[in-house]
């Protein structure tokens, strides 16, 4: 079902508009019309007394914009953010626009942790240390993992 409008402006009403008007007329929001339940266009059979002429006029007093010019969107120099990044300095906006990943913080403490486990349990173990180093590479890049995860979470 379309959305009810005025007659006369072709606004759209609100549907507490439309159901307050089964009780008693109201002006329309915006050009002050009478409206009643009779006159909204877009109403049901029973509620729609309007013509289709009418019903036409009305749209083209739409509240919708007109369409754009589908050459002055497409345009490839158009800068979307213009005048949102005011104030800052050419470098700031290169910085801002070049697509480069970060500097991968977890990915270091991870490795880094991984090497420390696999150093101090191969130092520490007597016996079988590449099993004990294999077991603190797990251990430490575990440990790490969840403390980078923690990190992130922290309020």
């Amino acid at each position: 079902m379309p959305p009810k409008r005025c007659p006369e402006c072709g606004r759209f009403l609100a549907n507490e508009v439309v159901a307050s008007l089964d009780t008693a007329s109201a002006p329309c929001p915006r050009c002050g019309a009478q409206l009643t339940p009779d006159v909204v266009v877009g109403g049901t059979a029973a509620q729609h007394a309007t013509s289709p002429a009418a019903d036409a006029d009305s749209a083209d007093r739409s509240v919708r914009p007109p369409d754009l010019d589908p050459s002055d969107v497409q345009r490839r120099d158009l800068d979307v953010l213009s005048g949102w990044d005011v104030g800052a300095t050419p470098e700031e906006v290169a910085s801002w626009r070049s697509d480069r990943r970060p500097f991968p913080t977890d990915t270091v403490v991870v490795l880094g942790a991984g090497l420390a486990g696999a150093a101090l349990a191969g130092l520490v173990a007597r016996e079988h240390r590449a099993g004990w180093a294999a077991a603190g590479v797990i251990g430490g890049v575990g440990l790490a993992g969840a403390w980078r995860r923690i990190w992130e979470l922290r309020l």
